[in-house]
């Protein structure tokens, strides 16, 4: 429940305190007294749009502050709780500074807030039915919110666009796969082209480096030849390098019986020795070596057949092994990506399922709310003057995976008896299409638990009669709960239990606006100056001291 409510610096109220009870209380006044400037703060304070221009033209900030109790308001408190946000016995401040620019702090019982904690508390706290609310009623998407409020749909709503979104998700990726895969199936073509080249000439491990040398050694056998022929003459004739290291042996060795240093010598023209005739045996196998023109012309064209793949894959020959493990490896990640496809066409499908049997439940919870809806509805309008209207709201289809459901909302509605059921923007005048938003918002507000409603200016457009069954349902309203509502019809202020009246005063160079409660005497004046007349008579005094009397005697 508001307790109470402090501003400051907002349009032309300098400094304004106000205390509330429960019950109905009517706010009145003179057209341009700045009647819903209180619902303008509250709206405020509880995380709205501020419009800057609405701070006093002389100051640099307002100061907007809103006491509740919230003793009752389980949800309320378990928020605070939830924010780490102390409360005692039920006490909630909200306050909000707001400057020039529209930058604003914000403050829950001292502790700073963002802006977006003001919101998810007042949701928590008042619902506020605007001036204009039956201006925005011929909207579909308004249509659809009223129904879905009434049908209690906001968990089901919640699953459903986040489903929806998935859904968005999944299938523009899909697309995107799609399209990639059109032209990964062109790439995967000639990437199996350049493989079948590999496997037509099928490199092999080391291949290269030992055609090169084979190809080295038949090119120039006759310079091999004729230098091992020179070689092992050296070698192993009867005065070359062997014969000649075993008589040193042999000189060292006699002289080592003499002396043993000789020896070492001795050792050491034998290790010469075994090498040489090492030497001499290998250059005997290689002594044979023939020039084969075949065999060169073969390790050539093999050679020509790796140059020219390893050229035209720009690497070197002894890497084609490499380049085509590559080739073989963007081929094998083209069919993964295959496999996703058809990984993401499961899961799209999967959550298309979810989606239509969350769409389902929505679409039963409206059907539910229409039946009992439709006849309350038709009844409030009846009492409303519109004898024999009918409302009647239908659910027609809509595209396919929205993050609504499957169908979108639109109220009909029959002005006459016998006549046909029209879209309600197409037949409702301004002021059948007041009487029906107040209608809708009486009802949806009798279902609803939060503690404080607000009417701002719903009466707009009626009177008489009409105003006096408004007045009614806002009485009958507020019972066990607060409701406010800005009121320029005396019929509905006379319902009130509490009425404060707004006004005006100017000075030579200030112009203020002032709110104040009003006693019992101090609203007979008022309903009576709200009954017209340039000047009030005892005629219109009494009528209104009945008027509060009749609207009181139940």
């Amino acid at each position: 429940m508001l307790v109470e409510l402090t501003i400051e610096n907002l349009a032309i109220i300098d400094n304004l305190s106000l205390e509330f009870d429960q019950g109905l209380s009517v706010i009145s006044g003179e057209t341009g007294a700045g009647k819903s400037i209180t619902v303008d703060a509250l709206s405020y304070i509880l995380g709205g749009k501020v419009d800057h221009n609405m701070i006093s033209h002389d100051k640099t900030q307002c100061n907007l502050v809103a006491h509740f109790d919230v003793s009752n308001i389980p949800k309320a408190r378990t928020w605070l709780k939830e924010q780490s946000i102390e409360s005692t016995e039920g006490e909630c401040i909200i306050r909000r500074v707001i400057n020039k620019e529209g930058r604003s702090k914000n403050y829950i019982n001292g502790q700073s807030m963002p802006l977006h904690a003001l919101k998810s508390l007042g949701e928590m706290l008042i619902d506020i039915h605007g001036q204009h609310a039956h201006q925005s009623l011929v909207k579909d998407t308004h249509q659809r919110e009223l129904l879905d409020q009434y049908a209690e749909t906001e968990t089901e709503l919640l699953e459903i666009a986040r489903l929806a979104k998935e859904i968005k998700q999944r299938t523009e990726q899909l697309e995107r796969l799609k399209n990639q895969d059109d032209s990964m199936r062109e790439r995967v073509e000639f990437l199996n082209f350049q493989l079948q080249e590999f496997k037509n000439i099928a490199p092999k491990e080391g291949e290269w480096e030992s055609i090169v040398e084979q190809h080295n050694e038949v090119s120039h056998a006759e310079e091999f030849q004729e230098g091992i022929q020179l070689s092992l003459g050296y070698l192993d004739d009867e005065r070359g390098v062997l014969t000649l290291l075993n008589k040193v042996s042999a000189q060292l060795t006699a002289l080592a019986k003499l002396d043993q240093k000789f020896q070492t010598y001795a050792d050491m023209i034998n290790e010469a020795e075994i090498l040489c005739s090492e030497v001499t045996n290998d250059l005997n196998r290689l002594d044979g070596i023939e020039v084969d023109e075949k065999t060169i012309l073969r390790l050539e064209s093999r050679m020509r057949e790796l140059n020219d793949l390893a050229r035209k894959h720009r690497v070197e020959p002894e890497d084609l092994l490499k380049k085509q493990a590559e080739i073989e490896d963007e081929i094998n990640s083209q069919f993964l990506s295959e496999d996703a496809i058809i990984d993401l066409e499961n899961e799209l499908k999967a959550e298309q399922e979810k989606w239509q049997a969350a769409a389902h439940r929505i679409t039963q919870l409206r059907i539910n709310a229409i039946e009992s809806l439709n006849p309350e509805i038709t009844a409030a309008m009846q009492g409303l003057s519109m004898v024999g209207g009918a409302f009647d709201i239908r659910l027609l289809p809509e595209k396919p995976y929205s993050s609504h459901g499957q169908e979108r909302v639109e109220f009909y509605v029959r002005s006459n008896p016998g006549m046909p059921f029209y879209p309600l923007g197409k037949v409702a005048s301004g002021g059948e299409l007041a009487r029906i938003s107040l209608a809708i918002s009486v009802i949806l507000s009798m279902k609803s638990s939060l503690p404080t409603l607000i009417f701002d200016e719903v009466d707009t457009g009626v009177g008489g009669a009409v105003a006096e069954i408004i007045g009614k349902h806002l009485q009958e309203l507020s019972k066990g709960r607060q409701v406010f509502c800005v009121t320029h019809l005396p019929q509905v202020a006379s319902f009130g239990h509490h009425h404060f009246a707004v006004s005006k005063s100017k000075s030579k160079d200030h112009t203020e606006t002032e709110i104040k409660k009003l006693s019992n005497d101090e609203r007979i004046h008022e309903i009576a100056r709200m009954l017209g007349g340039v000047k009030l008579t005892e005629a219109t005094f009494n009528h209104a001291r009945e008027m509060l009397s009749a609207s009181h005697s139940e």
